[in-house]
């Protein structure tokens, strides 16, 4: 009798490891997913995806000057996978408005989801956020910055400039790259000068 209850239990723990194992992805399946809901997102909002930066880009002008073509917002898919718009180049009333090495940025966004609903967290303002982190330019041990932050800041270069960016989770912040999640970044950067 013994020996019947102990390989009942035993099958049934069995049965429970087996349904438990089944039901979680796998990182490559994860990494899929996620290929897929950037595809979706991509789709859903009518971007055109480019390799290269054009020669004819209105970005080195002063004031608003979106990235647009045929209607489409245009995103230029970067080596390491992230997606840069530039919605407006900022200022540059003088040479030292310019992003160099060393620099602290003080980033507002509005981060959200890729999928339908998306979910969305915002410090675009300091109603939203009033004391926003900083990360410095060039430096990647930052717990306020991550790999995407540190190549849009070098395509924004200037004091005050927006992009929109589409950041996968291998050169996201370190809780996106755990749960293999890619999100949606609206971003202005302001350089804070030593």
């Amino acid at each position: 009798m013994k020996r019947i209850s102990y390989l009942f239990f035993l099958s049934f723990l069995t049965s429970i490891l087996a349904s438990s194992c089944s039901s979680t992805e796998t990182y490559a399946e994860l990494l899929t997913t996620e290929k897929s809901l950037i595809q979706g997102y991509i789709n859903r909002n009518n971007i055109l995806v480019v390799s290269a930066f054009p020669v004819d880009t209105p970005w080195a002008t002063k004031g608003k000057a979106a990235w647009v073509k045929d209607g489409r917002d245009v995103y230029v898919l970067l080596s390491d996978g992230l997606y840069f718009h530039k919605v407006s180049p900022g200022v540059s009333e003088t040479p030292s408005d310019t992003l160099v090495l060393g620099n602290t940025i003080v980033p507002r966004f509005k981060k959200y989801t890729l999928g339908v609903p998306a979910d969305s967290v915002s410090n675009w303002n300091t109603v939203d956020y009033p004391y926003p982190p900083d990360f410095v330019y060039g430096d990647a041990s930052s717990s306020n910055s991550c790999t995407a932050f540190q190549i849009t800041a070098y395509y924004m270069k200037r004091n005050y400039s927006e992009a929109k960016i589409i950041v996968p989770s291998k050169i996201g912040f370190n809780a996106d790259m755990l749960s293999v999640t890619p999100l949606g970044f609206d971003i202005k950067i302001q350089i804070l000068k030593e």
